[in-house]
């Protein structure tokens, strides 16, 4: 009889250790899944925005270009813009999308290689302009984008016109006080404008040449496995400008070769 308990207990021993192997072994191999959390807007069109339920855009097209070469899965981590911020901030996500590489922002974070260059525009209502051009600055209203650096930008290229800048927090309403004049103009990205304009068909008009040159990278907090990331993300952000995936997807969203302007 203590034979027969012996052998049983053995049995459950083996069993039970057996099973805590493989699921020791289970659980490893999820550990190991290479998963990158980008923080994003879902109306940012057409750099990333949602439609059917789908993350779409530009900038994600090049991250989904980039991180599958790498083996990484894409988690996307959707927020107005000042919560993509403080989600970077904390650690909550890895990188961001549309981040401007600025001295500033180095302190801060470090940055891979630039993927591609963003100008900024100033845009005002079509059919009633109150600014004909950028000398039209002076005593009028602007809207900006809470927590982006157009305004850093405008102010460092026209730093004597005297404007009233507005700061919101959406692109709906900018849009919508913008269209029926309650703001004078908007200052914002080249490329989010002219791919607004053009296939959404808002009624703006942007004013004079597009300036201030930006280039814009993916941002990461300053540690030792992030400077080895981004090392390797700079690597395949140049095989993707090599073999023209860069310049493809460029040329979907824009009709223009950003790469080349």
């Amino acid at each position: 009889m203590k034979k027969l308990i012996f052998f049983s207990a053995l049995f459950l021993f083996l069993v039970t250790g057996c099973g805590e192997s493989a699921s020791t072994e289970e659980s490893g191999s999820a550990s190991e899944d290479k998963v990158i959390k980008v923080g994003a807007v879902p109306d940012g069109f057409p750099h990333t925005f949602k439609e059917d339920e789908e993350i779409k855009g530009f900038i994600v097209d090049v991250f989904y270009a980039i991180f599958e070469k790498m083996g990484y899965e894409v988690e996307w981590v959707l927020t107005d813009w000042n919560g993509v911020l403080a989600n970077l901030q904390s650690g909550k996500v890895d990188t961001a999308i549309n981040f401007a590489a600025t001295k500033e922002r180095a302190e801060e974070y470090h940055f891979t290689d630039p993927y591609y260059n963003s100008k900024a525009v100033v845009a005002t209502a079509k059919d009633n302009p109150k600014i004909q051009s950028l000398d039209d600055l002076k005593g009028k209203q602007l809207a900006s984008i809470m927590g982006t650096n157009f305004e850093n930008v405008l102010k460092e290229n026209y730093p004597e016109e005297n404007y009233e800048l507005i700061i919101y927090e959406s692109n709906d309403v900018v849009l919508t006080d913008v269209t029926s004049g309650k703001v004078d103009g908007f200052i914002y990205g080249r490329e989010q404008l002219l791919a607004q304009i053009s296939q959404k068909d808002i009624p703006l008009q942007i004013v004079g040449e597009p300036f201030g040159d930006q280039p814009v990278a993916l941002p990461f907090q300053k540690t030792e496995e992030n400077d080895a990331l981004i090392l390797e993300i700079n690597q395949t952000i140049e095989e993707l400008i090599e073999d023209g995936t860069f310049s493809e997807i460029s040329m979907k969203w824009f009709d223009v070769d950003l790469l080349e302007d």
